[in-house]
Parts: C-alpha cells; structure tokens; sequence
C-alpha cells in the first residue's frame, strides 16, 4: 500500500472519532465501508500511524507539489490524534498546526472603522447595531425567493466559473432549503462533480448574504474547487489522496480562502450591480447600498477570530464573548449565540481562522500574479505555497 492510498484509509479511520472530520470522499467506496465493520481505532496508534507517514514521506517518490501538500496535511493529522489521544493543546497552538499559520487578532480600529461605513450608509434613528439590524431584516430575502434567486445566480456565477476553472460540462448544483441546522449554508460535495448546497430558511437572509453564499458555495467557490480537482487531480492525475477532504487541516483553509473570495473574482470589485437586473423583479435592492455593507460585513468576520481567542486563550466568560459579537460584529442574540456554540464545539473549535486566514491569504496569493486564482481552483497547493513569495 503506498503513502497516498495509507494517508486516506488514516483519514477515513479518524472519522468516527471526530464528528464531521471527513467533509467529501470520492475514493473507492470499499475503502469506506471498511471502517464501520471495523473497532474504532486507538487514537495513539492513529497519532503513530501519522508519525510514521511523515516519516516515511521524503523517500516516498512523491511530486515536490504532492510531497509538500500531503506534509500540511499529516501534519495536521498528528495534531488531531494527539489531541483525541489526551494530549492539550492551547487554541492558538492547535490552530497553527492543524492550518499551518498562527491566527492573530485584529485591532478595533478595524471594526470602528467599519462601523463609520455602517453608520453613514445605514437609514434611520438609532444605535448602528440597532440600524443594521432593521436593515438586515428589511432586506431579507423571501423564503419562497430564495431558491429560484439562488437558480438565477447560479446562471450569472456559473460562466464566470468555468472561465476561472475547466470543469466538466456533466456538473450541477442542486439548492436545497433545511431547518434546524447550525449553518447558514453548506455545500456538501457528492463526487462526479454534484453538489448539494444547503440553506437555512430558519435565519433570514439579506441579498448581501445571498449573493455572496452563491459565490462562496457553488461558483466559483467550493463546489468549482471540487469539481476542478476531482477532474484534473484525482481523476486526471489519479493523485488518490485528493479523494478525502478533511476539515481540521491546511485544505480547508484554502477552500474557504477560496470561497470568501469567489464573488469579487467572479464579478469584480462591484458584484452587486453586476446581479442587480438578474434579481431585480424577485429581489429589489440598492446596489450601491448592498456593496457598502458588504465590505463592512467582510471586515467585521475577523470579530469572529478575536472572540474565540477571548473564550480560548484570555478564559472571558461565555456572556462576556457575547457582549463582544453584539458590540463589534453587531450581531443578534441568536448568531452570537451560535457563533460561540461553533466556537466551543470540540469538532470545530479552530475552523474560525480559516475564514479569516483563507480571505487573507487567498487574496494576496491571487493578486501576486495572473492566473494564480484559477491556480488554486485547480491545483494541488497548500498553504506552504501560499506563505511562499517564490
């Protein structure tokens, strides 16, 4: 069994010790379906299993792209099954080996300043959370809109998609509205280049939200970097580590640093008034408007960061971490509250600073040459790659 074939079987045996770890899996099915049948695994033979293909990986004969990727990768596996196996991590710690780079804070200035913005394009008497709030609301999508809005986008996003990536002209997303889920919305990756996008319809949902989940899920966001990859690395290159998608490792954070800039990539600086006639007669809105709020909204996500290393690594109290998401990300009680319950989970504890990094790091990687967008839609990078000027 050679290095890539063992690097999947370990992440498809660390599934069932950590909820949700395996986000997409495309390999051969009997992989798969071996592990239920099995005991669930040791975590420090899992944490040896790890050491060992890092170990092993310099004389593997590996591609210098596949060998670099899959260290990010294992890297990140030992630092999971040290965790499962007893061993305690501070948060900032754990972030950094299971994303390969360390979250910072960002200073309040930022979010004062993004407030300003707030404050001078929001409408009405009161506080600016009070005001944004009410906009929010005013400017949620209808639920029985939200799926055919969601259609329309796909057909403005989807040739913008394919022009940044080749993908296979069999691909499809399918919209989905749910309830009772802990997410806005979620793109769960079926293999041969489908897609099924979740949305809930229990959180109202502005057109600035809409549109940008459009990009951030589907094009060309995540299921465009699935599709991209199945097609020309696990399949076009038979590269089988490719067929796991794992969330607690330095992937993820490119695929969310991929999706957090898939609209301005797909439509410019000014995406929404690129989609304002395609939703004006479901959705009627300001384009200017909704582009002034959504670069506020984009710097007010790394409010999210600064509250899980308040909770993590200064110990405030939980209704302290609240008081700060209702103060500098303006949120209503139930997103922070669920903000921190996503923040507290075990399984998703560190996934906050892949937004954030991913944003950061994704863009200034796209912007250091042409074509380095649709580098990462395609190609086998890691975020070694991305902190690397050369």
């Amino acid at each position: 069994m050679d290095l890539p074939e063992r690097y999947v079987r370990l992440c498809l045996r660390v599934e069932p010790h950590i909820e949700g770890f395996v986000d997409a899996y495309v390999g051969p099915p009997e992989w798969r379906e071996a592990v239920p049948g099995e005991a669930p695994a040791d975590p420090a033979r899992l944490r040896e299993e790890a050491a060992a293909l890092l170990d092993a990986l310099d004389g593997a004969g590996l591609e210098q792209d596949r060998a670099r990727w899959l260290r990010g990768q294992l890297e990140a596996l030992e630092c999971a099954t040290a965790r499962l196996s007893g061993v305690e991590l501070g948060w900032a710690d754990e972030v950094e080996r299971s994303f390969g780079v360390r979250p910072r804070r960002t200073e309040t200035r930022v979010f004062v300043e993004a407030h300003r913005r707030l404050d001078a394009v929001l409408p009405g008497p009161g506080s600016v959370r009070e005001r944004y709030l009410a906009w929010e609301e005013r400017n949620a999508v209808p639920r029985d809109a939200l799926v055919p809005a969601l259609e329309r986008l796909k057909d403005a996003l989807g040739p913008r998609a394919h022009a940044l990536a080749s993908m296979p002209a069999e691909e499809s997303v399918a919209y989905e509205l749910v309830s009772a889920v802990p997410w806005i919305a979620y793109n769960w990756y079926q293999g041969a280049y489908r897609s099924r996008v979740e949305v809930n319809a229990d959180t109202p949902i502005s057109i600035v939200l809409l549109v940008a989940l459009a990009a951030h899920e589907a094009y060309p966001g995540h299921h465009t970097e699935r599709v991209a990859k199945e097609a020309s690395l696990t399949r076009g290159k038979a590269r089988v580590e490719t067929s796991v998608t794992i969330i607690s490792a330095p992937e993820a954070l490119v695929s969310e640093g991929i999706a957090t800039n898939a609209l301005e990539q797909a439509l410019g600086a000014d995406p929404y008034s690129a989609v304002a006639e395609v939703l004006g007669d479901l959705v009627a809105f300001d384009p200017a408007e909704a582009l002034e709020i959504a670069e506020a909204e984009a710097a007010l996500e790394d409010v999210g960061t600064n509250a899980a290393f308040m909770l993590h690594e200064d110990g405030a109290a939980t209704d302290e971490v609240k008081a700060y998401m209702r103060d500098w990300a303006l949120s209503s009680d139930e997103k922070a509250d669920r903000a921190i319950a996503f923040f507290e989970d075990p399984a998703s504890r560190i996934y906050v600073s892949t937004y954030t990094d991913g944003r950061r790091l994704c863009e200034a990687y796209a912007a250091r040459a042409p074509g380095n967008f649709t580098r990462l839609l395609t190609e086998q990078l890691t975020v070694a790659d991305l902190l690397d000027p050369a």
